[in-house]
């Protein structure tokens, strides 16, 4: 359904795809709508940012501002008295793309995007994505836009595809069947609904790819196809919503960042331990009330599997329905589950920084700032020079090759009245193939296996920095490659395509390659 703006734009974002994989699936002749916007319009690198955090990226292409002005730094992020809380889409402090269109009259579209929890009260609709706390009707806006799905589609689906709880071999048959749900949702809101600007994301890819590339690497396992399951399956998607936009309409296919094989987990706090930056209770293996540091290990991972045994055993039994209730209402418990298994059995009083995050992102224990701070502001900067220096030269041993590529101090990425906010410390790894762990397993070691939590299988693939983008439509130039585009570009380009004026505070630029210089 079109609206009183003459133009529409409709961007498909596919978390972490890869031309790496897309281009020899094309040759081969199985991705045919990813091959017909090849011949029809513009392709090129989209440039993520570092570090390749999802809150951060998304951040960062929705308000087109670093993560200092716009305030989303990590899915877990320090607050004002020093704590961690669950990251949600209220912490994005910036207007986003939606309110800047909202304010100009124009409606917009926006459905399972990542940070978009609680839903805004924008010109048009929205419904919340996977920092939601279960599938019900107050993740949705206008009022009765979820009952009106679920009534002609069922069950809602938020997010099946995430991987806690779930066994391995669910894979085989729920990323098409989910992929093939969602977009008939999602060409049903396109078809009907009044937008100018419609905004979605899937994940299959970013899962199946994080999960799956070991299997697909090996070649000869029952596994090996999962990830071009994905792909396939959201090449259909992408022909059903722009039939479902109409021909007139642009069409972005983007993603934010993109994918390879992850060489190794890395437990960072095992690493500042054994440098000194970071002590555990009672160096002599002993905790205050007599218990192990082994023995805590084991009751650590023992909670740690029962928590996974619990989403493992919901995640078949019971409703979705109460998913919601039980997020919402418990979220104090599992804020505090969190808490106690990032640093119950680290001595504060005698730790001088601490990693926290997915990334590698390091902290300073800074007094006055941090509930157990003890390092001086006299001597934060030479703590953050000396983690910087040790950490430099860190050599992974099964590869006898350095892991780190550069460790950045946070004002050297951010800026903005937020950066108060940001880790300490940032850490940039070599070829982006290393990731921190989430798991008490190898507690000694500083390379191990990365597992995320609530999982039954380990991960084996990480992020990359070029993720895709792909544009076709009135204006759009055709059959071209461009290069230079990064995910921050992103806002002020679509803005600009919808004849809006851009915000004089946006730091992305308008990517005037891929416009159609004849029209």
């Amino acid at each position: 359904m079109s609206s009183t703006n003459k133009k529409r734009l409709l961007v498909i974002a596919l978390g972490e795809a890869t031309f790496d994989l897309i281009i020899p699936w094309i040759e081969k002749g199985e991705l045919p709508n990813f091959k017909k916007i090849f011949e029809e319009g513009t392709i090129g690198n989209l440039e993520s940012s570092v570090p390749m955090m999802t809150t951060q990226m998304w951040g960062n292409l929705v308000t087109g501002k670093n993560p200092g002005q716009h305030g989303l730094f990590d899915f877990w992020q320090r607050g004002n008295d020093g704590k961690f809380k669950e990251a949600n889409g209220s912490h994005i402090k910036a207007k986003p793309i939606w309110k800047i269109l909202s304010e100009s009259g124009l409606s917009s579209g926006i459905v399972n995007v990542p940070f978009t929890y609680p839903p805004q009260k924008i010109n048009g609709f929205m419904i919340s994505g996977e920092d939601a706390p279960g599938a019900h009707r107050s993740i949705a806006h206008p009022n009765g836009l979820y009952d009106e799905i679920v009534k002609k589609f069922g069950r809602y689906r938020l997010k099946d595809i995430f991987p806690g709880g779930r066994e391995k071999e669910d894979y085989l048959t729920l990323v098409e069947e989910d992929v093939k749900k969602q977009t008939d949702v999602l060409s049903y809101l396109i078809e009907k609904k009044n937008w100018d600007f419609f905004l979605t994301f899937y994940s299959a890819i970013a899962i199946t790819q994080h999960y799956f590339w070991k299997d697909m690497q090996q070649g000869n396992n029952e596994y090996r196809n999962v990830i071009k399951t994905a792909y396939k399956s959201l090449d259909a998607a992408i022909d059903s919503l722009t039939k479902a936009s109409g021909k007139d309409t642009i069409v972005f296919i983007i993603s934010e960042c993109g994918a390879g094989p992850l060489t190794s987990g890395v437990q960072i706090n095992t690493w500042l331990q054994k440098e000194g930056f970071l002590t555990y209770k009672n160096s002599n293996g002993t905790f205050p009330d007599g218990i192990g540091i082994e023995q805590k290990s084991l009751e650590k991972s023992f909670m740690r599997s029962k928590v996974s045994a619990f989403r493992r055993n919901a995640q078949g039994y019971i409703p979705k329905s109460l998913f919601y209730l039980a997020n919402k209402k418990m979220h104090w418990l599992k804020s505090w589950i969190q808490t106690y298994l990032a640093g119950s059995d680290i001595d504060w009083s005698k730790t001088y920084a601490f990693s926290r995050g997915k990334e590698g992102n390091i902290f300073i224990n800074l007094k006055g700032r941090d509930p157990n701070g003890i390092i001086e502001e006299s001597q934060y900067e030479k703590v953050r020079d000396q983690i910087i220096e040790k950490l430099s030269v860190l050599i992974n041993p099964s590869t006898g090759k350095k892991v780190v590529n550069k460790i950045y101090k946070r004002e050297e990425l951010y800026n903005g009245p937020f950066i108060e906010f940001a880790p300490d410390l940032l850490i940039e790894w070599v070829d982006s193939a290393y990731m921190q762990t989430e798991s008490d397993k190898d507690k000694d070691s500083i390379f191990v296996e990365r597992w995320r939590e609530n999982m039954n299988w380990p991960t084996s693939g990480s992020h990359r920095m070029n993720g895709i983008l792909l544009a076709k439509g009135p204006g759009i130039a055709k059959n071209k490659k461009i290069e230079g585009s990064r995910i921050i570009d992103m806002t002020p380009t679509w803005l600009y395509m919808l004849d809006q004026k851009i915000p004089k505070d946006l730091e992305g630029r308008v990517i005037t390659d891929l416009f159609d210089m004849k029209v």
